[in-house]
C-alpha cells in the first residue's frame, strides 16, 4: 500500500515537472539571454529597420508579417510563441535608464520658415530742394529706410551737398535728366545732352555716375530706348502728390495700391510730400514691407 502511494506521488510530481517544462518560456539554445541585465529591453522599431528588412527575399516570402518576430542569436528554426523568424537580438537591447532620460528631454523645436517679406521702393523725383528734400532725408534716417532719388541736373548743381548727403546715407542717386524735357520730342543729340549733362552733374556731386534714369512724364518710346542705353525706370503707384499736395491723400493712395515689389512715385520738391512721409513709412512697416532701392529691387 505504501509503495502504491509513493508511486502515485512520484507520478504526480513527474506530471507537474513536465507541465512546468512545457509552459516555461525557455531561451533558445545558443542565446546569451541569461547574461542580459534587467535594465535591458527590446527595441522593436530598431529591430525591424536593422534586421528584418535585411533578411533574404526567400525568407520574406515565407514569412507571415502579421506574427511577431522572436529575436534569437542562434537563428533556430523551431516555432516558439507563434514566431516565424529569428534574428539577432544582441544589438537590439537598449538601456532603459538611457531611454527614460531621453524621453524626459524636452523635444527640439524645428525652426519655422520665415515669412517672405514684401519689398517696396520709395522714389522721389525733381529734387533736390534745400528744405523739403532735407526733411525727407531726416525722416528716412529716423526710420532707417533707404530710397531712390531721381534728381534733375539743374537742381544738383544748385545743391550738390544735399545729393552727397543722400548718397552718404545709403540712398540711390539716379537721373531724371538735366531739365525735365519730354525725351520723345527731342532729337537724338538733344536726348543725349539731357542725359549726359545730368550724369556729369551727379558724378561731380558724389563721385559716381547713375546706373538708372526716369524719363520725365514717364514718356518713352522705341527711339528713346534705342538712343539711351541707361536703364529706364518708371513706377506702378503714382501718389499724385504733385497735383493734390495733401499729405492725407498721399497716404491714402499708398494704402489703396501698395503691393509686393511696388515702385512708389513721389516728389521731394513739395513740402506736403515731406510732411506725408512719416505716416507712409509707418503704415508700410506695419504691413511688413521691406524698403529697398531700385537697384536692390531689380537685382
Amino acid at each position: 500500500m505504501r509503495k502504491k502511494i509513493i508511486i502515485i506521488i512520484i507520478g504526480i510530481l513527474v506530471g507537474l515537472v513536465s507541465l512546468l517544462i512545457i509552459r516555461w518560456p525557455a531561451s533558445p539554445i545558443g542565446t546569451n539571454a541569461e547574461n542580459i541585465g534587467m535594465n535591458a529591453t527590446y527595441h522593436e522599431q530598431q529591430g525591424y529597420e536593422q534586421f528584418v528588412k535585411q533578411l533574404p527575399q526567400q525568407t520574406w516570402n515565407k514569412m507571415d508579417l502579421s506574427h511577431p518576430f522572436y529575436m534569437d542569436k542562434g537563428g533556430l528554426h523551431r516555432v516558439i510563441r507563434d514566431c516565424e523568424a529569428y534574428i539577432t537580438v544582441s544589438e537590439l537591447l537598449v538601456n532603459t535608464e538611457e531611454t527614460e532620460e531621453e524621453n524626459q528631454k524636452e523635444p527640439i523645436e524645428e525652426p519655422q520658415p520665415q515669412e517672405q517679406r514684401k519689398q517696396i521702393a520709395l522714389t522721389f523725383d525733381d529734387g533736390p530742394n534745400d528744405k523739403s528734400t532735407v526733411q525727407i532725408l531726416n525722416v528716412l534716417q529716423k526710420h532707417d529706410v533707404k530710397a531712390t532719388f531721381f534728381v534733375l541736373g539743374i537742381n544738383v548743381v544748385k545743391h550738390p551737398e544735399i545729393v552727397k548727403q543722400a548718397a552718404q546715407q545709403g540712398h540711390e542717386i539716379a537721373s531724371h535728366t538735366w531739365s525735365h524735357k519730354n525725351l520723345t520730342k527731342l532729337t537724338p543729340a538733344q536726348m543725349h545732352e539731357e542725359i549726359d549733362r545730368a550724369s556729369n552733374a551727379i558724378f561731380e556731386a558724389i563721385g559716381q555716375y547713375p546706373t538708372a534714369y526716369r524719363p520725365p512724364y514717364g514718356a518713352i518710346d522705341e527711339n528713346v530706348r534705342n538712343e539711351i542705353k541707361v536703364n529706364s525706370v518708371l513706377w506702378n503707384i503714382d501718389t499724385m502728390d504733385w497735383k493734390h499736395k495733401t499729405p492725407a491723400k498721399t497716404l491714402e493712395s499708398v494704402k489703396l495700391h501698395a503691393k509686393d515689389r511696388s515702385v512708389i512715385l513721389m516728389h521731394d520738391i513739395h513740402q506736403e510730400t515731406a510732411d506725408a512721409l512719416d505716416a507712409v513709412i509707418q503704415y508700410l512697416k506695419q504691413e511688413n514691407y521691406e524698403f529697398v532701392t531700385i537697384d536692390e529691387l531689380y537685382q
